[in-house]
């Protein structure tokens, strides 16, 4: 499976089955106290997003959860099951992607026109409707047989320019200028890379050579998701412990966002 946009589950790949789309404000990095039993609604307290340079865009939403992933024998389509459940018609859709005639966005993309007033609550609203377990604290039994653990976002203007999107003829956006966004993300364990594949793609511009094809001069807003469990991992790696995904989003322009995401797996 290829996604240019999105996860060991980040971008569209199975190799790169890893990642798409981050916070309203910078989330502060904070100790955990105890273990989380309901559904994510709340932007995790472990997640710390730093800008480099000067971006236009910000990253809103924050998720960070426990969900189906898949396993090799699935080939892992769980996971594009979970992603476009949590962005669910008619607001966003999944475009095939037609061989390599055209380039796909790799997971749920425009749909039916909505506000900006909906962009940074999609993911946090997605996810809860679903009820999959909130971080920052997981069981080996969330990161491992056919479960992972997500981090998800929302990419917003801030403040971007004005433009036409598939949401507005005239608004906020990510002109298309600034793409593509590459993103880019790593595992690592109590402070250790173990993982250097969590996914690497490219967010295309909103062009007529997308699969699906727009004619505007950018995006309203944009997901991504990153996830990954043991399957990615070398042989008899131990799930207890301190992990935390690294991940950095980078414009045309060389600004953007490094994003660490910090998770914490007890016996």
């Amino acid at each position: 499976m290829k996604n240019p946009i999105t996860c060991s589950k980040g971008a569209f790949s199975v190799e790169v089955l890893k990642a798409m789309f981050v916070a309203s404000a910078l989330a502060s990095l904070t100790p955990f106290t105890g273990w989380s039993a309901g559904p994510a609604t709340t932007p995790p307290k472990t997640i710390l997003a730093t800008p480099i340079g000067n971006p236009a865009w910000r990253l809103a939403d924050f998720q960070l959860f426990t969900a189906p992933i898949g396993t090799a024998s699935s080939g892992y389509a769980e996971f594009s099951t979970t992603l476009a459940s949590i962005l669910p018609p008619p607001n966003h859709l999944v475009c095939p992607i037609f061989g390599d005639s055209c380039v796909g966005l790799g997971g749920p993309g425009p749909g039916a026109a909505h506000p900006p007033t909906l962009y940074t609550k999609e993911m946090s609203v997605g996810v809860a409707a679903l009820g999959f377990p909130a971080g920052p604290l997981f069981r080996p039994a969330g990161f491992s047989n056919g479960n992972g653990v997500y981090c998800t976002w929302m990419t917003v203007p801030s403040p971007g320019t004005t433009g036409s999107s598939p949401d507005f003829a005239s608004g906020p956006i990510i002109p298309n200028i600034l793409f593509p966004i590459h993103v880019s993300g790593a595992t690592y364990r109590d402070g250790k890379l173990i993982n250097p594949f969590l996914g690497t793609f490219d967010v295309p511009p909103l062009t007529t050579d997308l699969c699906c094809p727009f004619n505007v001069d950018g995006h309203s807003h944009f997901p991504i998701f990153y996830a990954d469990n043991l399957d990615f991992m070398p042989a008899a790696t131990n799930p207890v412990g301190s992990w935390e995904f690294r991940i950095t989003m980078i414009d045309a322009t060389g600004s953007g966002w490094a994003v660490g995401a910090r998770f914490f797996v007890r016996p």
